[in-house]
Formats: structure tokens, C-alpha cells, sequence
């Protein structure tokens, strides 16, 4: 049975609150036809990262619209951009799968902006995740570049993705169509719900020789019976 827009307010309002990580008591929730929209504030970037995992997670939501603002507590000491980049810098340089050789940070007003190259596309993501969890951060540009210790046929990264698919439970490869150009991957079908989409995305993630991934994926609208 279809989840009625009520239903999945309930449910993702239930998770927000549930998840203690998150601070959901200034967060507003609306559902249209299973697009849910996130307005209000957070305490963190993070939380604002985590609110988006918490909608997902609820069956029959399509699309995730998070509008939320960073508004840190009273009693938290913001640091100036300064030190937020020193923060940042720190925690880069403290992942032992990043090299932060060729990364270049910047911030003003405490968004921070990251460019330079990286060698590996999941780098890109996961610079972008380290650098959330630096207090003082309210929004980040990830202008990173992806430049791949070794270059890889077009064909054999869409093979890797589309094998990487297969082997997944939670996709099926017959929902996904594969393009491949100049390293980048782009995703276009229609999957059954958010684990079949993120599955998907990461697949192309974590190939050797991705350079950029384009998800036109979207999630089946859930036939709804009318009250």
C-alpha cells in the first residue's frame, strides 16, 4: 500500500526527531505527491547533510528538497574563516585515504570553498564530507577536478559500472541505462526507491577513471489511489 503524503510527513518527522544528530525541533516538513521539502534550521552542516539521509530513508518519498539554513546555538563559539580553513586543512590532511598535495581551501563567511584536483572521484565526495564536519561551516563549493592517476577507455568504465550493478541486490541493472563520455557518467531510468538510486550513483563513484557523475536518475512515482 502507497504511503499517503501524511503518512511519510509523520514518518520522516518521526526519523528527524529520532535521530539525535540532527536537532530537528526548528525543521519543518511538507509533502507534495511524495516530494518532500525541508525548510528551517539546523545547528551544523552535517545535521543539514543528515536531515536529507533521514527523508530518504522513508518509503515512497521521490525527491528530497532541503532548504534548511545553518543557524549554529547560542552557546557554540563560531571561528572565524580563518581558523574554520586551518580546521578544515587539518581534517584533510588527517584522512589517510586523501592526498591533500593538490587541494586548495578557502573561506568566506564560512562557506568554504575547495579547489585544485584530486585523483580518484570518491575523493571529490569525500572531501566534501570531511569538510562539513568542521564547526563554522555553513555551505560548501566543491570545485574540485578529477584527474585519474591513468587513463581509461570510455567503454571499460561503463563495463566496471554496469558490472559493479550487477552484483548490487538492491539495483537492477535493467533500470539503469549507462553513458559514458570522456570519463563522465551519466545515469538516466527509473528505480524503485532511494537505496536502488544511491546504490546506482555509487557505483559510478567508485569506478577508476570517473571523472564526473550526472544522476538523471528518479524514483518510480508509486501509484496513489485517490481518497
Amino acid at each position: 500500500m502507497v504511503l499517503s503524503d501524511e503518512e511519510i510527513k509523520k514518518r520522516v518527522v518521526d526519523d528527524l526527531y529520532w535521530d539525535s544528530s540532527i536537532d530537528a525541533s526548528k525543521v519543518e516538513v511538507t509533502v507534495d505527491n511524495g516530494w518532500v521539502t525541508l525548510n528551517g534550521t539546523v545547528p551544523s552542516y552535517s545535521a543539514r547533510a543528515r536531515a536529507t539521509d533521514a527523508a530518504c530513508r522513508i518509503l515512497d518519498v521521490i525527491e528530497v528538497d532541503n532548504n534548511l539554513m545553518i543557524e549554529y546555538p547560542p552557546e557554540v563559539s563560531v571561528p572565524a574563516d580563518a581558523d574554520i580553513k586551518q580546521n578544515v586543512l587539518y581534517n584533510l590532511a588527517a584522512d589517510p585515504d586523501m592526498d591533500t598535495t593538490d587541494i586548495r581551501v578557502s573561506v568566506s563567511s564560512g562557506i568554504v570553498t575547495l579547489e585544485g584536483s584530486v585523483d580518484a572521484y570518491w575523493k571529490k565526495i569525500e572531501a566534501e564530507w570531511i569538510a562539513c564536519r568542521a564547526r563554522g561551516v555553513i555551505d560548501i563549493v566543491n570545485e574540485l577536478t578529477v584527474v585519474p592517476t591513468r587513463s581509461i577507455a570510455d567503454r571499460a568504465i561503463a563495463d566496471d559500472v554496469r558490472a559493479a550493478l550487477e552484483r548490487n541486490t538492491r539495483v537492477s541493472i535493467e533500470d539503469v541505462t549507462i553513458e559514458v563520455v570522456d570519463g563522465i557518467v551519466t545515469l538516466t531510468g527509473r528505480v524503485p526507491n532511494w537505496s536502488a538510486r544511491r546504490a546506482a550513483v555509487n557505483a559510478a563513484e567508485f569506478t577508476g577513471g570517473v571523472v564526473d557523475v550526472i544522476d538523471h536518475l528518479a524514483i518510480r512515482q508509486p501509484l496513489r489511489v485517490s481518497p
